[in-house]
C-alpha cells in the first residue's frame, strides 16, 4: 500500500479498552514459523481457523445428506465443488466467488471446507456427469497446508490413492518473497494429476506480494474458458447481462431475545458467563492490566506496549507465540453506514442460505441487527474487491455510477485500470464509496451478505511465560494516516 505516515496522539485506559476488547490463544506443538503469506492471505500456524459452534452459524445440516458432501451434491442438482483450504478467509472468499462465477454458466456449486467432508468421497464425484472439483488451497509455514486443509493434505499423498478420472483445477495462495511459493497448490496439482485425474485448467498462482487480486481474475477467466470449451457451454465473455443472484434470503423477526447474539464468535451469551477451554470458539474477555506509549513524547508515530490479564484461565503460551484479538469496527462508520442508506441498524434480521444443503447457512451469526453485523462481524475498512462492485452496481440510480462500477466490475483492460485509481490507489473502502457515489444505496441486508467478515487480528507475544505466566504482552504500532482522498483512516484494533 505504500508509506503511510503515522501520527502521535494521547494513551488513555479507554481507549486501550477499546482496542483489546476479546482475545484467544492457541498453544500449538510446534513453534510457528511464517513464511508464504502475509496478513491478507491466510497465515499464522499458530491460530487455528474460527468455526463458531452454534448450529446458526456455518455447521452443517441436520438434514440426511450431512455427513456426504457428494450426497448433499446429488440431492441439490450440483455438479461443482469448490474446496478451500483457508487461514484468514481470502482463500474461502475466492471459493465463494467461484461458486458465484458457475451461475453464469448454468453450472450449480458447492463450496465445501476438507475439514468438514470425508474426501474418500472425490472417487463417487466421478459418477457425476461434468462434473468438477476445485481447490483453492493457500500455503503457509514451511510449505505447509492451512488447517483446515492438513488431513485432505495428508490423504492425498498416502499411497494406494486413485481418481483416475477426476476432472479438476487448482488455484494457489502465496506470496514470492518466499522460499515454498504455493508449494501446496503446485503439490496438489501434481499429485491429483499423478492418481489420474484429468486437469481441466493449468495451476493457478496467486501471490500476495504482488496483486493477488488480479491473479485470481486472470486465472478464473482461463479457467472458464477452458469449462466451457471442454463441457461446449457458452461463455458471457465481460459478464454484462450478470445480475447478482443471492445466496442467503431475508429472514425477519421477532427472533426470542436469548436467540439473539450481540457480538459473540461461537455460543451464544458465551461473553456473559465465561467458561475455560479458551481459544478462537471461545474468546476470552481479557483486562487490560497496563498500556504504556514506547516513543518519545512529539515522534510522528505511535507505538504501545499492552498487558493483557490471563489469570485463571488456563490459558499456557510460549515467547512468539501469537495472540487473536477480536476487534470491533468504529462506532462511527457503523452510524455512517446507517445514515447513508437510511437505515434502522437496531432491527434484528437474520440471512439463511438458499441452499438448504450448503454447509454454510449463515454468513455470520444470527439473528443479529444490524449494528451488531457491521459491528463485529464485517469488515468496513478492507478495500472492495471487483466482484463486490460487480454485485451492488445495479443499485446506483445515475448512470454515471452505474458504468463506473461496472467498469471496475468488469475484467477489461480499461477496468483493471479504473480499479486500481479509483480503489486501490485512492485507498476507498465501502463507506468512502457510498459516500463518492451518491445514488448507490444497496439493501443493507445484500450488503452485509456481500462484504467480507471481520476477522481476528494476531500480534506475537512479546514475553516470556518464565517471567509473566499468567499475563500476556503485546507489541503493537498504531496505524492512522491521511488518504490520497483527504480521510482518515484508522486501524481497526490498533488505532487512535
Amino acid at each position: 500500500m505504500g508509506f503511510i505516515p503515522f501520527l502521535a496522539f494521547d494513551i488513555t485506559s479507554t481507549i486501550v479498552i477499546s482496542i483489546i476488547t476479546v482475545i484467544g490463544i492457541y498453544w500449538f506443538w510446534l513453534k510457528p514459523r511464517l513464511s508464504s503469506s502475509n496478513n491478507s492471505n491466510d497465515i499464522l500456524k499458530t491460530i487455528r481457523p474460527l468455526k463458531p459452534g452454534n448450529e446458526l452459524v456455518g455447521k452443517p445440516s441436520v438434514a440426511s445428506h450431512e455427513g456426504s458432501f457428494v450426497d448433499r451434491m446429488l440431492h441439490s442438482g450440483k455438479t461443482m465443488v469448490v474446496f478451500y483450504g483457508s487461514q484468514t478467509g481470502t482463500a474461502e472468499d475466492f471459493a465463494q466467488r467461484m461458486a458465484k462465477q458457475a451461475k453464469r454458466y448454468g453450472i450449480s456449486a458447492a463450496v465445501c471446507d476438507p475439514e468438514e467432508c470425508d474426501m474418500e468421497e472425490l472417487q463417487r464425484l466421478i459418477a457425476i456427469d461434468k462434473h468438477l472439483a476445485v481447490f483453492c488451497l493457500a500455503t503457509y509455514g514451511e510449505g505447509d497446508p492451512t488447517d483446515n486443509a492438513q488431513e485432505f493434505y495428508e490423504w492425498l499423498r498416502e499411497d494406494g490413492r486413485e481418481l483416475q478420472n477426476l476432472h479438476y483445477a487448482v488455484f494457489g495462495l502465496g506470496n514470492k518473497t518466499y522460499e515454498h511459493y504455493n508449494a501446496i497448490g503446485k503439490n496438489v496439482d501434481k499429485r491429483l494429476d499423478e492418481l489420474g485425474g484429468v486437469r481441466i485448467c493449468e495451476v493457478g498462482l496467486g501471490d500476495d506480494d504482488g496483486n493477488i487480486e488480479d491473479d485470481f481474475m486472470a486465472w478464473t477467466t482461463t479457467f472458464w474458458e477452458n469449462v466451457c470449451q471442454k463441457y461446449e457451454l457458452v461463455i458471457n465473455a465481460d459478464g454484462s447481462s450478470f445480475i447478482s443472484m443471492r445466496q442467503y434470503k431475508l429472514v425477519d423477526g421477532p427472533f426470542p431475545p436469548e436467540t439473539v447474539f450481540t457480538g459473540e464468535i461461537g455460543r451464544i451469551k458465551s461473553y456473559e458467563k465465561q467458561k475455560p477451554p479458551f481459544d478462537l470458539r471461545n474468546p476470552y474477555l481479557a483486562p487490560v492490566l497496563a498500556s504504556r506509549e514506547l516513543f518519545e513524547e512529539g515522534c510522528l508515530r505511535s507505538c504501545l506496549h499492552l498487558e493483557l490479564d490471563i489469570s485463571n484461565t488456563r490459558i499456557k503460551y510460549e515467547a512468539g507465540d501469537h495472540v487473536a484479538v477480536f476487534p470491533s469496527n468504529d462506532v462511527v462508520l457503523v452510524n455512517r453506514i446507517g445514515e447513508l442508506l437510511n437505515a434502522n441498524l437496531d432491527e434484528v434480521i437474520s440471512l439463511v442460505n438458499v441452499d438448504e444443503d450448503a454447509q454454510k447457512k449463515n454468513p455470520f451469526p444470527c439473528p443479529c441487527s444490524y449494528r451488531t453485523a457491521l459491528t463485529y462481524y464485517l469488515d468496513l475498512t478492507s478495500i472492495l474487491n471487483t466482484q463486490i462492485l460487480k454485485d451492488i452496481a445495479q443499485y446506483a440510480t445515475e448512470e454515471n455510477d452505474k458504468a463506473l462500477l461496472t467498469l471496475m466490475g468488469s475484467y477489461s483492460e480499461e477496468g483493471k485500470v479504473k480499479y486500481k485509481e479509483w480503489v486501490l490507489d485512492g485507498y476507498r473502502s465501502i463507506v468512502h464509496i457510498l459516500e463518492d457515489l451518491p445514488s448507490l444505496k444497496p439493501p443493507l441486508d445484500h450488503l452485509c451478505e456481500l462484504l467480507p467478515r471481520l476477522h481476528p487480528r494476531y500480534y506475537s507475544i512479546s514475553s516470556s511465560p518464565k517471567v509473566h505466566p499468567t499475563c500476556v504482552h503485546v507489541t503493537a504500532v498504531i496505524v492512522h494516516y491521511e488518504t490520497p482522498t483527504k480521510r482518515t483512516v484508522k486501524g481497526v484494533a490498533t488505532n487512535c
